[in-house]
């Protein structure tokens, strides 16, 4: 199937990059093998300062349907805004650089608003592009697992790295919120089911989203995405059990100088909480197992430690908003 045949729906796919010279290629490799082609494409690229652009140009050189538009400075949820408002068409598709798209991604995603005009979010799936052991083992703490979201898929919330939807619906919530930097699109969910919109879960549309290859990375992409939350003062009850675990771990570490026995304790919940878990990794070889535990404890801590950044900032912002009002 070409770029120039029509379809009953036609599809603007959207993403989003900044310094993707790495992976860009092999994401628009995957954006133009779809068995479904998007009718078209558009790029916002945040101000890249490698070879992001030009690789980019090259395919609009070489045919491919691809409007690419440089904003310097834009944060991911500018950037999807910007994107949508050229967009064409009234059926969107989200995904982002630095993923892999299946073949069969957009075909997939669209087909529930091809059986029935009252869907207006199709939510897609992402799988872990785990290359090495230390990635697969932070793909196993880290990635949604199906089997978990198939139980209730009305409780998943899609990331924008795979999902698509209608322009109406995306203008009844305002877009994406653009004061976030990370979390903008578990907002964005959130007030697309507010607002009573229509959600359809496809196991079946999957892009492949690469891991962070070490301790630094993950630990920050945890804070960030952690102070993105605590900023839109989202979830937090999904936050409060690491501080209670780990706040509970300091008083009986500092008891345990009084009462030895509590250090005994101290010891079997850290075995019960990071390693027991880590025993299914055994397979994946003896370095993930090992890595395991220091992995749990980088996103633990970049969690807890971006949340209250979060939640600090926006408060910040509102005191300061009131005095000055």
């Amino acid at each position: 199937m070409g770029y120039e045949e029509m379809n009953d729906i036609k599809v603007s796919l959207i993403g989003t990059l900044k310094n993707e010279e790495s992976s860009v290629k092999e994401f628009l490799d995957s954006l133009h093998s779809q068995s479904r082609p998007p009718d078209e494409i558009i790029i916002v690229d945040g101000g890249s300062t490698d070879g992001t652009v030009e690789i980019i140009n090259s395919n609009i050189g070489n045919g491919a349907p691809i409007k690419l538009i440089v904003k310097n400075g834009a944060n991911i949820a500018e950037g999807r805004n910007i994107a949508i408002k050229n967009a064409k068409y009234d059926v969107i598709a989200s995904t982002d650089a630095g993923c892999r798209i299946a073949k069969d991604w957009l075909k997939n995603l669209i087909k529930p608003f091809e059986e029935d005009p009252n869907v207006d979010v199709v939510s897609g799936w992402y799988e872990a592009d785990a290359r090495t052991e230390f990635e697969k083992c932070v793909a196993e703490w880290t990635y949604p697992k199906l089997e978990r979201v198939l139980k209730a898929p009305d409780n998943f919330l899609p990331s924008s790295r795979s999902i698509a939807y209608k322009r109406d619906a995306w203008e009844k919530v305002g877009g994406y919120p653009e004061w976030l930097y990370t979390a903008e699109d578990t907002l964005f969910d959130l007030s697309l089911k507010k607002v009573g919109c229509k959600f359809i879960f496809v196991a079946d549309a999957v892009v492949w989203w690469k891991v962070r290859p070490n301790l630094r990375s993950v630990f920050k992409q945890h804070y960030l995405y952690a102070k993105g939350e605590g900023y839109a003062r989202l979830s937090f009850k999904n936050y409060l059990l690491p501080y209670i675990l780990y706040l509970s771990g300091f008083i009986f570490l500092s008891l345990g100088f009084i009462f030895k026995f509590l250090w005994i304790l101290l010891l079997l919940c850290l075995i019960s909480y990071l390693l027991i878990p880590t025993i299914r990794l055994y397979k994946k070889g003896l370095k993930a197992f090992m890595l395991s535990p220091l992995i749990r404890m980088a996103i633990d801590i970049g969690c807890m430690v971006g949340y209250l950044a979060g939640l600090i900032e926006t408060h910040t912002k509102m005191k300061y908003a009131v005095k000055w009002r």
